[in-house]
């Protein structure tokens, strides 16, 4: 399994995606959303002149303005919200975050475009061709793991967590053009003693399955762009049979490239 290499984002497309928000928290009252929406720090950040972690703690018990990007209208937008005092169980901003880059997010998913009837894809995750996007997947007690990673592609990725993970109970992060989003909680076993994992599905990905988006004045899925994702076949894979490969080295790239970033955040955590 070969490597897609992209070339290097700049630090300024980059913010941290909300993965899961406090019910009632500082950015639930304000309306932001989970999977859609990036949080973006203000310039001394980016430029790592202070922490992702320390400007949180200077947002404590204040009424701030928090800039956001909405990857379902491709724009951003400025809330404000009366950030909870430091030391809050339920953390400063009421969310748990993931550094990611923002502008490649739109593509760097996996869209399902057909499913199996009695397949895993079916039976246990109960994926929707032409509605459902794989978004991110999540071990337990590990790290979430994004599908929107620099210098993979998005199914290299999934096979990855797959090929580590057999017999593991495993959290997927999906969007439904529908219903929003949601996650599927189950256990990673193959099925009538096969040698390989089957998913059971087709996905694509690239620009012409890219994550759903919506004009500003309306809020109904701009219908004519999933139609003509109906109709494409770029970079679709007819099945996922995940085998054993290069993952152990995959693995090893993905960390370090964790590493080289020297970002500080809370993954997961609420912040």
């Amino acid at each position: 399994m070969g490597l897609s290499q992209e070339t290097p984002s700049t630090p300024s497309q980059f913010g941290f995606r909300i993965y899961k928000i406090i019910k009632d928290g500082p950015l639930s009252k304000a309306g932001a959303k989970e999977i859609i929406d990036f949080i973006i720090p203000p310039f001394e950040v980016v430029s790592q002149k202070i922490t992702f972690n320390d400007w949180i703690k200077s947002l404590s018990d204040k009424t701030v303005t928090i800039k956001l990007y909405s990857l379902l209208y491709r724009s951003f937008k400025y809330i404000e919200i009366k950030a909870n005092k430091l030391g809050n169980k339920e953390g400063v901003l009421g969310a748990g975050v993931k550094y990611e880059n923002y502008e490649n997010a739109d593509k760097n998913i996996l869209h399902i475009t057909s499913v199996k009837e009695n397949s895993f894809a079916k039976n246990k995750l109960n994926l929707i061709a032409y509605e459902d996007y794989i978004v991110a997947a999540k071990i337990k007690d590990d790290p979430i793991i994004s599908l929107n990673k620099e210098g993979f592609n998005p199914l290299e990725i999934l096979n990855l967590i797959i090929n580590n993970n057999i017999g593991n109970d495993i959290t997927f992060f999906i969007y439904n053009i529908k219903n929003g989003f949601r996650i599927s909680e189950t256990k990673l076993e193959k099925e009538n003693n096969n040698e390989r994992f089957i998913l059971g599905c087709d996905v694509a990905y690239g620009i012409l399955h890219e994550f759903p988006k919506i004009k500003e004045e309306d809020n109904n899925i701009n219908k004519e762009s999933i139609n003509e994702n109906n109709n494409s076949n770029t970079n679709e894979i007819k099945e996922i049979n995940i085998s054993i490969k290069d993952n152990i080295e995959l693995n090893k790239e993905l960390k370090q490239s964790n590493k080289e970033k020297n970002i500080e955040l809370i993954e997961e955590d609420i912040i």
